[in-house]
């Protein structure tokens, strides 16, 4: 890769390959919903918002591990109940080499992006590989 490439990818912005909008819930939505919201989005993870700010993260695993494999009633339980707390995010204006690093250091396939704490898209493992092979 030459060293003009390298250097470009290094100052791509992740708000300029971030998916956006993204799908959200609220902590009180039941995992039937958010099931629902999945499918009808063709997503893999919905971001838990208060006020707009992501407070927690379901993936389809999420639901998999900690409902259906014990048998929970999905109309009872909610997203509160499921999701994983304190999400890791990722500032809007950093790059998508920043981006990657972080995703392989964690081993995330997704990352939520916010401004100023609100959540303003999602970056995932196939926007990177796209930024990537450009």
């Amino acid at each position: 890769m030459s060293l003009v490439k390298k250097k470009v990818r290094r100052i791509i912005k992740i708000e300029d390959w971030m998916s956006k909008p993204v799908k959200t819930i609220t902590k009180d939505a039941t995992i039937r919903h958010a099931i629902k919201l999945m499918d009808e989005s063709n997503i893999g993870v919905l971001p838990v918002v208060e006020n707009d700010k992501p407070i927690g993260v379901i993936t389809e695993r999420d639901i998999i591990r900690r409902v259906i494999a014990k048998n929970l009633d999905m109309d009872r339980k909610t997203a509160a109940d499921v999701m994983t707390k304190n999400p890791v995010t990722i500032n809007h204006d950093v790059s998508i080499l920043e981006a990657t690093r972080l995703m392989s250091e964690n081993n995330f396939r997704r990352l939520l992006v916010v401004k100023d704490g609100k959540l303003v898209g999602i970056v995932t493992a196939k926007d990177v590989i796209e930024v990537m092979s450009t």
